[in-house]
């Protein structure tokens, strides 16, 4: 398509997409750019590399017994954060020797909750932007 001139409309893009799928698959729920569009509003607003530095820093900054609690809209931001929650909630062992309790290295935090919370039918039906919604807490122990 661009090779016939510049794509400059999001309806433009609209129409390419719609053309390069299926025909079966525009028959399914959702409109057919709404991933496209989601794809390009976070590379172009780097929001991943901004939640991956806000992740890297957040436990320097937070005192004993303070809470962090992250709501995700899809599936790329909650794996970022569930990966960091199970990495500062996990024992560390050193394998390498016997292990004792003593060579256990306790977690400086603990989970909130141990699954996802996710926004139940009554929540969506007066909200449906709530549908994709995952929360996910963490607390800095004492």
């Amino acid at each position: 398509k661009r090779s016939e001139g510049a794509i400059e409309t999001t309806f433009a893009l609209v129409d390419v997409i719609k053309k390069a799928y299926p025909p079966k698959a525009l028959s399914k729920k959702g409109h057919p750019a709404k991933q496209t569009f989601q794809a390009l509003r976070i590379a172009v607003n780097h929001e991943l590399d901004s939640l991956e530095t806000f992740l890297a820093k957040f436990e320097d900054y937070l005192k004993p017994g303070g809470r962090l609690v992250i709501i995700t809209f899809h599936s790329l931001e909650d794996r970022l954060v569930k990966k960091c929650f199970q990495r500062l909630t996990k024992e560390e062992v050193d394998k390498r020797i016997y292990i004792a309790p003593a060579d256990i290295k306790k977690p400086e935090f603990k989970l909130l909750n141990r699954k996802v919370i996710i926004a139940d039918d009554d929540e969506i039906n007066a909200n449906p932007r709530s549908k994709s919604a995952k929360l996910r807490g963490i607390e800095k122990e004492l």
